[in-house]
Parts: structure tokens; sequence; C-alpha cells
């Protein structure tokens, strides 16, 4: 993420194609290794999004060949994006990037930041457009259950409410929020099968699906939310992002 490769051309395209929807799907893409990030796209529609339809894309953006936190997790606070950071016994720092996704794409860290703990390296990390934060409580097999903080500071704190799932859902599962609604990706074997979307987050501990769109990829990689009319000059992007990184 040192270097972005957006021409004027993609740019403008994504301007004037972006400037009458209310959503952005980006989805940023993972090589066949699964070891590097390598281009990000922008899509009118989730159903392009889960289907990986790159010729309906909008916008492309390009991560630079040093980046590669393919076991981490990408999340934003509609404001702000986030990275978590792990060592051998687990999930102990959050970075953050600032409010523009260009230095997400190169790896620019503005801060970093302690948690008050350190978690499993299986729990997700994702946020919402309201200001809260989660953390899925996985297990070797999957998220068992979600602690959700009210703020970034009580995320760093370990102040939540936790809830279950009442299911477990898969390890490679990512999920994401933005507008009240909320996602996630039906994995298997490391492959995108589905995309299942929730109309809020009761909706999402009660496995209450609204729809499930058809998928394909890798489960490796980001998947996010946005308003269109802040993301279309894609240098401060305001959503929700999250991914699972194994």
């Amino acid at each position: 993420m040192k270097s972005i490769l957006l021409s004027a051309v993609i740019l403008s395209t994504a301007c004037a194609s972006v400037a009458n929807a209310n959503l952005l799907f980006m989805r940023g893409y993972t090589n066949l290794s699964n070891n590097q990030h390598t281009q990000l796209f922008g899509f009118n529609s989730i159903t392009d999004l889960a289907m990986a339809t790159t010729a309906n894309a909008n916008a492309q953006l390009s991560f630079n060949a040093n980046v590669a936190f393919v076991a981490d997790y990408f999340f934003t606070d509609g404001t702000r994006y986030y990275r978590t950071s792990q060592t051998s016994s687990g999930i102990n720092q959050i970075y953050q990037y600032g409010e523009s996704i260009q230095n997400v794409l190169t790896g620019n860290i503005l801060s970093q930041h302690n948690l008050s703990q350190t978690w499993s390296t299986n729990d997700d990390f994702f946020a919402d457009s309201e200001g809260n934060f989660y953390r899925n409580n996985s297990s070797g097999s999957g998220s068992t259950g979600v602690t959700r903080y009210s703020s970034f500071a009580n995320l760093l704190a370990g102040i939540g409410t936790s809830f279950n799932y009442g299911v477990t859902y898969g390890l490679d599962d990512s999920f994401w929020s933005y507008g009240g609604k909320f996602y996630r990706t039906n994995t298997n074997s490391g492959n995108v099968t589905g995309v299942a979307e929730y109309a809020s987050f009761d909706a999402l501990i009660n496995r209450q699906v609204t729809t499930t769109y058809t998928g394909t990829g890798s489960a490796r990689d980001i998947f996010m939310t946005v308003p269109a009319p802040g993301a279309v000059a894609l240098l401060g992007l305001a959503g929700i992002v999250s991914r699972r990184r194994r």
C-alpha cells in the first residue's frame, strides 16, 4: 500500500457513475497465494461485490506490493480506518490510518493503540456507522458470539456488552456494517459462497437474514460499504470495513 495506481480516467468514471448512487460497495482482492492484497474495486451493487464482477466496477485502486496483512482485520468507524496487529500470542494492538483510504493502501499508519488485553487471532473486529465497535468471540471452529463496544476507547479498554449468535458462524466469515444494515460472507474452505444481509444488529444475532447474494472469490478479501457521495474521490472514504484475516 505504498503507491496508488489510479488513473484519471478511472477516477472520472467513478465520479460520474457513483454520483447518483446512495452507496458504494468496495472489495479488496487477494492474490492466488492468499498472502498479498492486490486491488480495491468499487461497485454500485452488492450483487456485483459478492460475485466479484470487476467488469461492472466503477472504481479501481491498487495496493502497494509491500502490504501483505492477510492475518489482520481492517475496519472503520465511518471516519477513520483501523487495522488489528498481532503477535504469536494474539491481537494486542490496533493501528489507526486516519480518514483517508490512501493511508490504508500505502500502509501509512498514523497512530497505534494498545489493547487492555490480548485477544485471540480468531476474533473478528468490525464497526458500524453509529459509533459502535464489535469483536467476535471466536473459537477454533468459528464465531459463537459478539461483544459490542459503544466507542473506540471502550474497545481498547475491553468495556462492552456480549451477545450470543445462537449458532457458530464460519471461521473465515467476514462481517461489516453501514447504515444500520449488517453483512456477513458465507465461506467454505477459504472461499466466499455468498453474502448474507441483515436489517439490523438484532437481526444478525437472531440469524434473521433478509437476503443472501451468491458469491465467489477468496475469503481473505476485504469487504466494505461506504456512502457514495464521500467515496467518489477515493481519498477519504467514510464507511465500514472489516475482513477476516487468516
